[in-house]
């Protein structure tokens, strides 16, 4: 499955499918403590947040899931570790997954596997290559956790983009 996002900016955008089906938008509000709030469209069951991210600035970041009812702090559901680019989670399903942080592209993998489950592909304005709007690529295999996926993707997309202004900032 392929999920097109409608704009560039990952954090304020509409998901469609290969059909052009909404399935979800991504919000966020606020500046410092912003909110990103992720909402499921559902034909049968209609509009859902199935998710919440609260950006902090001076304390934790959490995220609330409604499928578990749950808040955590990221930190802890995605813990960084030391020299690593990639961020471990254990899902709903009991499995461990894990977010590799690229240069470019984030990949979601089974742990301790090269098996590429989900990829975030950027927007591509189509200089060396097909021109394209920023997507992730889906594995069937997730689609079970799909709201879940979709959740961590965006935040560890964030963390991996502020490595990036950091590293730039930098020289």
């Amino acid at each position: 499955m392929r999920l097109t996002f409608s704009t560039n900016n990952f954090l304020n955008s509409v998901l469609c499918d290969e059909q052009g089906q909404q399935l979800y938008t991504i919000s966020t509000s606020g500046l410092l403590n912003s909110k990103t709030t992720v909402i499921r469209h559902d034909q049968r069951r209609g509009d859902n947040i199935i998710g919440v991210i609260t950006w902090r600035t001076y304390r934790d970041t959490t995220i609330w899931f409604e499928a578990t009812r749950s808040e955590v702090a990221a930190k802890s559901l995605l813990p960084s570790r030391l020299f690593s680019s990639s961020r471990a989670f254990t899902a709903p399903d009991g499995k461990t997954y894990e977010w590799n942080m690229w240069k470019t592209n984030c990949v979601l993998e089974v742990q301790g596997t090269n098996l590429q489950l989900v990829k975030y592909h950027r927007r591509n304005v189509g200089i060396m290559s097909p021109s394209h709007p920023p997507y992730l690529e889906i594995s069937p295999s997730v689609y079970h956790i799909l709201d879940f996926v979709l959740i961590t993707f965006i935040y560890v997309e964030r963390m991996s983009r502020r490595r990036e202004a950091g590293a730039r900032a930098a020289g």
